[in-house]
């Protein structure tokens, strides 16, 4: 009776064959021993693996220099014909641009870089291959439009400029929360299909929900005061919120990153703003260490913001614009225009690009939001403008059951939609604040980034919806 033929030999042999059609070798003992940035003169002579792109290949006929990419920047791989394996050399003629390799070295120095060392290879292993690029990724080689770019967003993040701008929105996030958490605030996880709109309007996504109508969530506004109402004291949350307005500016995308907090048994307003502008004194001090690298890549002298931030009321700024040649009413809304003149003039009168706007009007504000008790006519709110873009939008709640209802009624809501988040305020609600930061507007101030869709991972707005 013959023996069948072993199931796993012939997987293998299949695969050996498709290593070899691809032009790929079999991946073996390639444990990356650096990265990139940590080839320095301090370890010259020592054996490492370094497993990356090919960046840019130089080929000088009998020398070639391989610059070789990984998460953390690029590193020169030198390839003198004389000094290394001859099949190290026959390789090295066969890489393109984007290929995967593995490469193992030893690292000896150069008066060339500024890191003083470079790697000389016994080994480069191919581990894929990759076809001809549909966008360039060297800096500065190609102008490539925004749109193109978005594209092949994947490739593009290749780009260690673009790459870096996520490294840093990373930690600016990262050190936020760390403070947050260090103030006893308890990460939650809000639902993003809801059945009504937090803040009004008609800029909603609906979705169909089995028999039923339903909601993207504009915001976690009410599950997050609902939380302070549950017990937790205080809480955050860094998710998506989506917004339908039919936009296309440079400011505006219709699925982004809020970070919200919302922290009870507040004192008034003051207690929110206080919290916030230490959360990101905190982070941008931390960020500026740890993230210093990109922030040299990117050529951004981030400066820490001086903690308290600069306060002026609504009316104020207001008297500010129109002084500048604006013409605008006390119930009018602050235009992007008008964000840019104050964030001209804020550096020039206070001497910080950091400023909070207090004491918006009612008819601008959410009907859960605390009128004042001081300004007549006007609410416990605040915005945070950085460099003439509002980054925050924050206030004190109405933690009274009443006047909540009143509030809601007045803005022309009808209160009895609104039961499941009414009617908790009845048992004993402590009073409450909070606000929501734009993680994509902070990062696009803080770099100097003209278009928000470049501080957004995968930008999602009135026209793309892909990758």
């Amino acid at each position: 009776m013959d023996t069948p033929p072993n199931q796993f030999n012939l997987i293998e042999e299949f695969e050996m064959d498709y290593y070899k059609s691809a032009g790929v070798e079999p991946i073996g003992n390639d444990q990356r021993t650096h990265y990139s940035n940590q080839v320095t003169k301090d370890i010259i002579g020592k054996d490492i693996v370094l497993i990356g792109w090919t960046h840019i290949l130089r080929d000088k006929g009998k020398i070639k220099f391989l610059i070789l990419r990984d998460e953390h920047g690029t590193v020169q791989i030198a390839i003198p014909q004389a000094k290394v394996p001859e099949d190290v050399f026959e390789t090295s003629a066969q890489l393109k641009p984007e290929t995967a390799i593995a490469v193992h070295g030893k690292v000896v120095a150069t008066n060339q870089l500024p890191s003083g060392a470079e790697v000389l290879p016994t080994k480069i292993r191919i581990l894929n291959t990759a076809e001809r690029l549909p966008i360039d990724i060297v800096e500065g080689k190609v102008d490539i439009e925004l749109d193109t770019r978005l594209n092949y967003r994947v490739l593009d993040l290749r780009k260690p400029s673009i790459n870096a701008i996520f490294r840093i929105q990373h930690n600016l996030v990262r050190f936020a929360r760390e403070y947050l958490e260090k103030n006893d605030f308890v990460e939650i996880h809000t639902p993003k299909i809801v059945a009504a709109a937090t803040e009004g309007g008609a800029n909603l996504f609906e979705v169909q929900y089995f028999e039923k109508k339903a909601y993207l969530a504009q915001s976690p506004q009410f599950y997050k005061q609902l939380m302070l109402l549950a017990g937790f004291g205080r809480v955050f949350e860094i998710a998506p919120v989506f917004r339908a307005e039919k936009h296309n500016t440079r400011r505006h995308v219709n699925e982004y990153t809020s970070f919200d907090f919302e922290m009870a048994w507040i004192s008034g307003v003051e207690d929110v703003m206080r919290m916030e502008e230490r959360m990101l004194n905190h982070s941008f001090k931390k960020t500026k260490e740890v993230a210093a690298s990109e922030l040299e890549l990117l050529g951004i002298d981030l400066v820490v913001p001086k903690v308290p931030f600069k306060r002026i009321k609504y009316v104020e700024a207001i008297d500010l614009l129109n002084n500048a040649g604006k013409d605008l009413k006390i119930n009018d809304d602050l235009d992007p225009e008008s964000e840019q003149i104050l964030g001209q003039i804020f550096p020039e009168k206070f001497g910080t690009d950091m400023v909070f706007i207090t004491h918006y009007p009612l008819e601008l504000r959410p009907a859960y939001t605390m009128p004042s008790m001081t300004d007549e006519g006007m609410t416990e709110s605040f915005d945070l403008t950085y460099k003439g873009m509002e980054i925050t939008t924050g206030s004190q709640r109405i933690h009274l059951y009443d006047l909540l209802v009143e509030r809601f009624k007045a803005k022309g809501f009808n209160p009895e939609d609104f039961t499941f988040y009414l009617d908790p305020f009845k048992y004993g609600a402590p009073p409450h604040g909070g606000l929501g930061l734009g993680v994509e507007r902070l990062t696009m101030q803080i770099l100097g980034i003209d278009n928000i869709r470049e501080a957004t991972l995968l930008p999602r707005d009135r026209d793309r919806l892909t990758p």
